[in-house]
This record gives C-alpha cells, sequence and structure tokens, in this order.
C-alpha cells in the first residue's frame, strides 16, 4: 500500500468471510479510537413512492438495537466514553462514524456493529424519529442550497435517480394503507445492507492484530445476500435538458452564474485526473486569468473551476462566476470570454512541464501531510476503500501518474456551448415554474441558436494568457536542523515599546511548512462601529488587490489571511515556510503602496453590504448567535449595526484612516515552525520597517465585555423571516480562572446528551437542540439553544427551564462509576495531544492572546477538572443554572408558524444596545 513517508502509521487491507471490505489503522498516538463504514446505499436507492427512505434509515439504526435496545443508549456511551459520532446519507452512500477513548473501542465496535446486523426498529421510534426528519427538512426551506439543489434535480432527465427528493417528510414517510412505514424500512433494510457492498475502517492505537479481532468479531455477523449494485442506466442529462439557460430566484441577494457541464464518470481516471489538470487552468486566478480579466472589466467579484456533482455514471464540470450587477448585464459577454478560454487551452495548454508542476505539488502535499483527527480521518479512507484499489487506498486522493495529452483532450473537446447548462441565480428574473418541497421560482428556456453560434466561435482575445512558471515552489523539501532548545515552549525574543516577537521551531512534526502571525492592533481602529466597519473595508480591499499577484503562492501550498478582530487586524500566513519571506515581502510592499480603486470599492462594499444583509435570511439561531455577542462585545457589532455604518461610508474617508490607525500601533508576531531563531528576526525586521515601529507607546486595544453581574434574566427579543421559533439560553462566568472554565467545560459535557435526547428525540421540540460552551473574551459561557417548527418561545423557554430544574436529580442518579467516566472522558478530550503543526500552532496563539505565557493553561483546567466532585456540579446547577436564582440572557425569536401564540414575556428585556454596553468593561 503506497502511504507518505512521513506517515507512522502501520495499515492492514483485508476482506471478511461475509465479502465485507475492511482496512485497519495503527495509529501508535492516537487519542482516540475511530471507527467508519460505509455502504453503496444512498437516495438513488429509494423506492420512487417513499422518498427519503435511506435518510430515514440512517437516523433509525442509532435508535436501539437487540442487544442494546435503549433509545439514546449509544450517544450516551459515545459521550461518556470522551467521543462523538455522526452519520450522514448521500445519493449512492451512507456512511456511519464514531470515535472514543481507546479503552472503549470493544464496547463501542459491539454497539455500533450491532447496527448492522439486529436493529430492533422500535415501533415508538419509528414514529417520533419521522418527525425528526421532517423538522431537518423544515429547518432548510429557507436554505438557498437546498432549495437550488431542489431545482438542479427538476432540470436533469426525470428518469435518473438524482431526481429524487433525498430527505423525507411527513408525507413520504407516512403510514398508509393501515400498514406501517416500519415494515418498508426494514424490508428495505435487508434488500440493501448488504456486507458486499459495505466498507469499514477501524483506526486506533491498538496493534494491527487487536483491530482485526474486533473486525473479525462485531463484524463478521453482516449477511451477505449476494446483491450486487445495478449500474444507472439512463443518463444525467439527456438531450432534452442540454443547451438550456435556467434562471432560479434566490431567497439571499445572490448573483451567480455557472457553465455546468456533464460529462461521463472520471471515478476511473484517478491516477491521471485529467479534470484536476483542466480546472487548474481555468480556475487560476493569476495575471493574465479568465478571472483577472473578467474581474478588471467589473463583471465578477469570484471565479471558480471544476466544481459539480459526481457519481457513479456521471460528473458535472462547472465554472461558477459571482457577478457584480454590471456583470448581471454582460452574461452573453462573459460567457463568451470562459469560451475563449477554454479555446486557449486547447491550443496552447496542453504541456507536460504544466502536468509535472501540479503533479509536484500534489507530492509535496502527499509527502508532508500532517495527521487529521481520527474521526476525519477514518471518514475519509472509507470512501477511498470503496473507490480506489486497494494499494492506492492511501494516496489516491494525490496520484498524478503520467501525463495522457489524449485523456485530457478528450475532456476539452466536450466542453462545448451545446453540452452545457447556463444557470443565473439572481433576484428579480423572470421566472415561470415553482420547484416542489422547497417552493423556489424558476424558468427554464433553450440556448438561441445566436448565443449557440457566437459561442462556438468565440474569437480571440490577446490579453487572455496561460499561467507562467510558478516562483514559489520549494527546492529545498526537508525541514531544517533542530536547534538545541526547540523542545521548549515559545520564547519571546523582543519586547519593545509596541512590538513583541514570540518564536518557537517546531521539534516534533518535522515538516517544512511553518506559520506566522502577525496581530496589530490599533484603538483607532475599533473605537466606533463605523471604524470597525472601515477596517474591514480596508482588510477585503488589501486581500482583493493582491489575489492575483499572490495567487501562484497558494498554488504552491501557502496560503495567507488578514482578518479583523476586537482589537484590529491579524496576518495570518501558513504551509511550506521556504518561500514565506517572499510572500510576506509580496503583502507589505502592495500594503505600502495601497490604492484605493473606485470601482474596486463600490464593488467590495456592495458585496459586505449584501453578505451582511443576507445574514437577515440565516436561520433563526445563527441570527440569535450573532445578536447574542452583538449585545456582549461592543468591538464585535451585531450585522444591522454594520450595514448602518457602511451604507455612508465612502472611498475617499479611507487613505485618512489607515494613516490615523497606523500612527498608534501595537504588534504582536509569532513564528512558528520550520524557522531557524535568525529567520524570525529577519522576518520581525521587516514587519517593524513596514510599520514604521519606532518606540511606540501604545498598548493593545482593550476588547471589552458585558458583564452580568446580578442581573437576573434578562431577554431580547430578534425578528427572523422564518417559519420556526427559536431561544437561546446564555450564562457567563464572572470569573476567568481554571476551576471555572473547568465548571462551565464539564457542565456543558455532562448536559449535552441529556438535553439532546429528552427535547429532541424525545419531546421533538426540533431538529436543531443543543447546548454549548461559548467563551468570550476568556470568561467561559454555557449556551442551551432549540430552533422548532413545532413550539413557540413560551413552550420552548418552559422545557428549557423544565430540563435545568431537573438536571440536579439527574446528576444525584448516576452512579459513581459513571460520573468519574464522564469526568475522564471530558479530560481525554482536553488533554487530547495536538494533531498537526496548524492545530499546535493555534493553540500556542490562543495562549499568547490569553496571556497565558507559561503556556499551561490546559493543564490547569485539567487538574481543576479532576477536583470537581459531584456536589460541586450540583452546586453549580442549582446556584448558576437554574432558573428561579439564575442571571442570563434569553434570546429568542417568535417563528412566522407561531405569530398567533403568545408572546414570551420574561425578566427585563434589553431595550437600548447602546445603553446596555455603557455597563462593558
Amino acid at each position: 500500500m503506497h502511504t507518505s513517508p512521513n506517515d507512522p502509521k502501520q495499515y492492514r487491507y483485508l476482506t471478511l468471510a461475509n465479502g465485507l471490505k475492511v482496512l485497519l489503522v495503527h495509529d501508535a498516538e492516537a487519542p482516540r479510537s475511530a471507527a467508519a463504514l460505509s455502504v453503496k446505499v444512498g437516495h438513488f436507492d429509494d423506492p420512487l413512492n417513499r422518498q427519503g427512505m435511506a435518510h430515514f434509515l440512517e437516523h433509525m439504526l442509532f435508535l436501539g438495537t437487540e442487544k442494546y435496545p435503549k433509545v439514546g443508549e449509544f450517544q450516551t456511551f459515545i459521550n461518556q466514553s470522551g467521543g462523538s459520532n455522526n452519520a450522514w446519507t448521500g445519493t449512492e452512500n451512507t456512511t456511519y462514524f464514531f470515535e472514543v477513548s481507546p479503552h472503549a473501542f470493544g464496547e463501542g465496535l459491539d454497539r455500533f456493529g450491532q447496527f448492522f446486523t439486529a436493529p430492533l426498529f422500535n415501533e415508538e421510534a419509528v414514529d417520533k424519529e419521522r418527525n425528526a426528519v421532517d423538522s431537518e427538512y423544515k429547518l432548510k426551506l429557507k436554505d438557498d442550497v437546498r432549495r437550488l439543489y431542489q431545482v438542479h434535480k427538476e432540470t436533469i432527465n426525470p428518469e435518473h435517480p438524482f431526481a429524487k427528493f433525498s430527505v423525507g417528510d411527513l408525507t413520504t414517510l407516512e403510514d398508509r394503507n393501515d400498514k406501517s412505514v416500519r415494515d418498508e424500512l426494514i424490508s428495505f433494510y435487508q434488500t440493501h445492507y448488504c456486507a458486499s457492498l459495505m466498507g469499514l475502517v477501524l483506526l486506533g492505537p491498538q496493534s494491527l492484530e487487536e483491530l482485526d479481532a474486533y473486525a473479525q468479531n462485531f463484524f463478521h455477523d453482516i449477511p451477505n445476500t449476494g446483491k450486487a449494485k445495478a449500474d444507472i442506466a439512463v443518463p444525467l442529462v439527456s438531450e432534452n435538458e442540454k443547451a438550456k439557460f435556467i434562471t432560479i430566484e434566490p431567497i439571499k441577494e445572490v448573483r451567480k452564474l455557472t457553465l455546468s457541464f456533464t460529462l461521463p464518470a472520471v471515478d476511473q481516471h484517478y491516477r491521471k485526473k485529467p479534470l484536476s489538470y483542466v480546472a487548474h487552468l481555468l480556475g487560476n486566478e493569476g495575471s493574465g486569468s479568465l478571472m483577472s480579466l473578467l474581474k478588471t472589466r467589473g463583471f465578477i467579484n469570484t471565479l471558480a473551476a471544476g466544481g459539480g456533482v459526481s457519481g457513479s455514471n456521471f460528473r458535472e464540470f462547472t465554472v461558477s462566476l459571482n457577478l457584480t450587477p454590471k456583470g448581471l448585464e454582460h452574461i452573453d459577454e462573459i460567457v463568451n470570454t470562459v469560451f475563449q478560454y477554454i479555446e486557449l487551452i486547447r491550443q496552447q495548454g496542453l504541456d507536460e512541464w504544466r502536468f509535472t508542476e501540479k503533479k509536484s505539488v500534489l507530492d509535496m502535499a502527499f509527502r508532508y501531510q500532517e495527521k487529521s483527527r481520527p474521526l476525519d480521518t477514518v471518514s475519509y479512507l472509507v470512501m477511498n476503500l470503496l473507490h480506489y484499489a486497494p494499494d492506492d487506498i492511501i494516496y489516491g486522493d494525490y496520484m498524478m501518474t503520467e501525463y495522457d495529452e489524449a485523456l485530457i483532450s478528450s475532456f476539452l473537446e466536450q466542453l462545448t456551448p451545446d453540452n452545457m447548462r447556463l444557470i443565473l441565480v439572481a433576484q428579480g428574473q423572470d421566472n415561470d415554474r415553482i420547484a416542489q418541497w422547497y417552493h423556489t421560482p424558476y424558468s427554464v428556456k433553450p440556448l438561441t441558436e445566436q448565443q449557440l453560434a457566437s459561442w462556438q466561435s468565440p474569437g480571440n482575445e490577446p490579453k487572455l494568457q496561460l499561467p507562467e512558471l510558478n516562483p514559489y515552489l520549494c527546492e529545498r523539501p526537508d525541514p531544517l536542523p533542530l536547534a538545541a532548545d526547540a523542545a521548549k515552549p515559545p520564547q519571546l525574543l523582543q519586547d519593545l515599546p509596541g512590538f513583541r516577537l514570540w518564536y518557537k521551531q517546531e521539534h516534533e512534526f518535522r515538516v517544512p511548512k511553518g506559520i506566522v502571525y502577525v496581530a496589530i492592533d490599533s484603538p483607532h481602529a475599533v473605537n466606533s462601529p463605523r471604524n470597525i466597519v472601515k477596517t474591514r473595508l480596508c482588510v477585503e480591499m488589501l486581500l482583493d488587490a493582491i489575489n492575483e499577484s499572490a495567487y501562484p503562492a497558494e498554488i504552491a501550498g501557502m496560503s495567507y489571511n488578514l482578518y479583523a478582530h476586537q482589537g484590529g487586524v491579524t496576518l495570518q500566513l501558513s504551509g511550506f515556510s521556504e518561500k514565506q519571506p517572499l510572500l510576506l515581502k509580496l503583502l507589505l510592499d502592495r500594503f505600502a503602496n495601497r490604492e484605493f480603486n473606485p470601482e474596486r470599492f463600490r464593488n467590495i462594499k456592495a458585496q459586505m453590504l449584501r453578505n451582511w444583509r443576507n445574514a437577515a435570511q440565516d436561520k433563526p439561531i445563527s441570527q440569535l448567535f450573532n445578536a447574542l455577542t452583538g449585545v456582549l462585545q461592543p468591538n464585535n457589532p451585531p450585522y444591522p449595526v454594520l450595514i448602518e455604518a457602511l451604507e455612508s461610508i465612502e472611498v475617499d474617508e479611507l487613505p485618512a484612516f489607515v494613516e490615523a490607525m497606523f500612527a498608534e500601533l501595537h504588534i504582536d508576531t509569532f513564528v512558528y515552525g520550520n524557522w531557524l531563531k535568525e529567520d524570525a528576526i529577519a522576518l520581525a525586521e521587516t514587519l517593524k520597517d513596514a510599520f514604521r515601529v519606532t518606540d511606540q507607546l501604545y498598548g493593545e486595544a482593550q476588547r471589552p465585555l458585558v458583564r452580568l453581574g446580578n442581573s437576573g434574566t434578562l431577554s431580547h427579543e430578534i425578528s427572523c423571516d422564518h417559519a420556526d421559533s427559536a431561544l437561546l439560553m446564555y450564562y457567563q462566568s464572572r470569573e476567568t480562572t481554571p476551576r471555572k472554565i473547568a465548571i462551565y467545560t464539564l457542565a456543558n459535557h455532562l448536559m449535552s446528551t441529556t438535553f439532546f435526547h429528552e427535547l429532541r428525540t424525545r419531546q421533538q421540540l426540533g431538529y436543531m437542540v443543543g447546548t454549548a460552551n461559548l467563551p468570550l473574551n476568556r470568561h467561559p459561557g454555557l449556551i442551551l439553544y432549540i430552533q422548532s417548527p413545532v413550539a413557540a418561545p413560551t413552550q420552548l423557554l418552559e422545557a428549557i427551564d423544565e430540563f435545568t430544574n431537573a438536571f440536579a436529580l439527574v446528576l444525584l442518579e448516576l452512579n459513581e462509576a459513571q460520573w468519574q467516566a464522564s469526568k475522564q472522558g471530558l479530560i481525554a478530550q482536553i488533554s487530547e495531544p495536538d494533531t498537526n503543526l496548524r492545530a499546535r500552532a493555534q493553540r500556542f496563539w490562543v495562549s499568547i492572546g490569553n496571556k497565558d505565557t507559561e503556556f499551561n493553561q490546559r493543564q490547569k483546567v485539567i487538574d481543576a477538572l479532576a477536583d470537581i466532585s459531584r456536589a460541586d456540579m450540583v452546586k453549580f446547577i442549582v446556584d448558576v443554572v437554574k432558573p428561579r436564582t439564575s442571571n442570563r440572557i434569553v434570546m429568542h425569536s417568535q417563528g412566522q408558524a407561531h405569530s398567533n401564540l403568545e408572546p414570551l414575556l420574561i425578566g427585563s428585556p434589553i431595550g437600548s444596545i447602546d445603553e446596555f454596553q455603557q455597563s462593558a468593561y
């Protein structure tokens, strides 16, 4: 099996006697053991009169088996074992996965294996879970992704299984003719869930022999019915559906144009990746590129090539463009330019050196790929197990074995106007159809003869150029030698007025990668909502101006980001370290020679306004989270405040604003990874020169937070344009001590499964139900939330209050072993070693921001957790969480489905946010 030289894991591939394909992965350092099982059954297999059946079945397998009959028991076990679990239903696959502490893996697999041999399909659970599926469907009724997907389904060949409704609802899953859907569910399961159609991946610190024994013991009973998967006999798009212009009305303000070409399946070409080659050129963003030209003309903001859905008998290839209002008036010209570029690739773009460059980037990525979390690893490997040859399961995503010009040409030849469907998603088009299920207005018209003729001979545009050789490709692929003190925590190398430099050479992961953080704090950047918005505008304009020249660096495995936060802005560089100083120089040069182009300003301002206004169409629970942080953090205003400030800002205000912002700076820099100390100091000098740092006396910007104190219950209502109601309850810790962090984190850990089981599974209040840990400005916070299609905020509050009132009793009923197991599960999660360079950099950077200069906050929290007794937790629930005594904020939104019900009146309403925030310190 082809593995990366940087991958210490051991692998074994086998097939069980029942035909089940298995990959075993021994990872001596895995903090948790994980398993994933995928079966080649998805919504394509739903009976026509039972659409959503595969998805419903996925939900049901979690709800009790012969050996473990109790509904909700699997989640409880996973939670107490410090793990997590999930599943998803796709078009032709359903995948289940979980991870737990290694000591609990055997029992976890015993429970998990039962899903595929002896599920109960408990009758009461069938009735209830149907409602959960219906809630999941209703939750997304106003989700543009789902609304557009439904039009996609209705505009391809209606005979193809892609046209089916994948989610299911109460009507598709109802009992009919005095017969329960349960009988059909069992029959569907027995027909399709067959060992020879499955793949299983087991990963953990256990030896390959132990993992082998687990596979044999817990999965050998899965029946093999000998069922082969029938090929799909009809094309995704027939001649009837080609050469069409489809317009779709979104809810959010979006202008997106997609050229979609339907190709035959490409899975068998994974070793050569012909479409990656084409997408790499079409999606290029450097100078002379398709994106560059269309952006210069003011037609588009972004472009992406190579997306689209794929399946066992089709692959869509798309070019997607986000249009400006001007672009909306030049659609034919944009499409013509795309065909000009496709023609340029056909004529001049087929070169072996381009293939070799792309291959070397993938080879570097593979050679120095970093570990991912066990759960993520098994999830992608199980898909590879079913799609690639056994030797290629690890390498398949990265392989580019040989340059096959004829094969690439054969795909390019299919990117023609008559094999295209042109899709425009924009408001206010002339639509004459309504899509089923999601009620999306759309229309379908044939492309005109004139359009087809002009795009077939698009002409020649001299400004379009193919990319040059990439100057950012690494030439020294090996990591630098380690210094004697490399194992030490980050060191403060420079502590000057207004400038600090932290440095650490990474000694464990040994990859030639590095990460540089530069946090630029400026009180001027955040001293009013208007300035906060100007800061964000300048960030977007700088990113936009840099994109074209920095694009080759991204291709070569480096990335950069600039983002605004509560103190100012942060620049982050990551990826292969060798050429990062070159990239930093480019960014700083562009910053020093900044220009504020009025047309780009207008487009970026319009784009930001659109994004923020579109947030008003997000699902209610997302809007409540945004409003909560906006209420509590004055430097992080909610969307309506940002919109109001942005509307009146003009481009000529920005140069003076940036000058004023950079007149008072405080910079924290952290250079981490494959760097020597002298590299870090050289980078620091570059930064100090660029930002004119000389004996500045400015400290960091303050990050204020409203403290709740003895506020009692505060309430705040948000108006959302949605049928569902939602409620979010927030508790805040006054202190930021390790003990308080431990108590709030443990409370969330203990509550989450019970809360989910009680309010979602048992009471059926909605699909989005949960608890969360939300620290704000270092203050721990606990959140309980529900979005519901069936209950108004008044009932949601009652249900949550009833839960918190009873929760102390739930804790008292745990036996000592369960209490200790829950604590150990959380300790295992927190003390989990960093998976990769990026995760460790992030942890160190957060510690620097939190003034944890000993880098031992995590250990202090673990020690505090070990000391928390059950009596402490009961006291916390009774004193802090119980409704009668609590200081909390209740954010809520009354859905349109409940507009006739009593509004929620509780506690003291937060009237003016400004006045409320005056109490911030």
